[in-house]
């Protein structure tokens, strides 16, 4: 009869201790879902990386060529405040950079009043650049898509490695002074959770 009741008791503690060791690993499980944001949800679908982070001071102030009225000016990330940018570093040379030109196009004719695009290219010249747009069959470049060029072409000093990268094409969101997010290599950038990402970083 005792050992009746001690196999029983066994039993009773080895039952227990199986549903406590669930019940923590599904708790722990539900603590994680929960606290995974919309924005972690969508990033994650469109293989991004989550960077989170203030932009530098070398990132705000680098200084690249932009031109107003076909006159080159300096241009820096700092001069657009807070608003939500999308960075892309691109060239003409680069066969996924033009690969993904025109849904970056769309995206930006979508977003043409919440978000500003700044392409900026690594080609050698603007006769370069000038030269592809004259035969891009392309649809007008919308106000808010600003095609830049970075005059340093060695890497280590130009402002894509100030970002961290040597690799065309990649991109950047960037909101409030911080950069939220990179993508590299080349997207469908009017894809469905790319819009709703983007919609969703401007919310928050």
């Amino acid at each position: 009869m005792q050992k009746v009741e001690n196999r029983a008791a066994q039993r009773f503690l080895i039952g227990a201790s199986a549903a406590v060791f669930l019940a923590i690993t599904f708790g722990i499980l539900g603590i994680g879902e929960g606290s995974r944001t919309e924005f972690d949800t969508l990033l994650r679908r469109t293989r991004g990386e989550k960077i989170g982070a203030p932009v530098t001071p070398a990132q705000a102030s680098y200084t690249v060529e932009g031109r107003v009225d076909g006159k080159v000016v300096p241009v820096a990330i700092e001069q657009f405040g807070n608003k939500l940018i999308f960075l892309n570093f691109w060239g003409t040379f680069c066969p996924p950079c033009i690969k993904e030109l025109p849904s970056l196009l769309s995206l930006a004719r979508a977003k043409e009043d919440e978000m500003i695009v700044l392409a900026v290219s690594y080609d050698e010249s603007w006769e370069q650049i000038d030269g592809f747009f004259a035969n891009f069959q392309v649809a007008a470049i919308p106000p808010n898509f600003i095609v830049l060029r970075d005059p340093q072409q060695v890497i280590g000093r130009d402002m894509r490695s100030a970002f961290g990268t040597e690799k065309l094409p990649e991109s950047y969101l960037l909101r409030d002074g911080r950069v939220e997010a990179r993508f590299v290599s080349e997207r469908d950038w009017i894809s469905p959770n790319i819009v709703a990402l983007v919609d969703n970083l401007k919310q928050r």
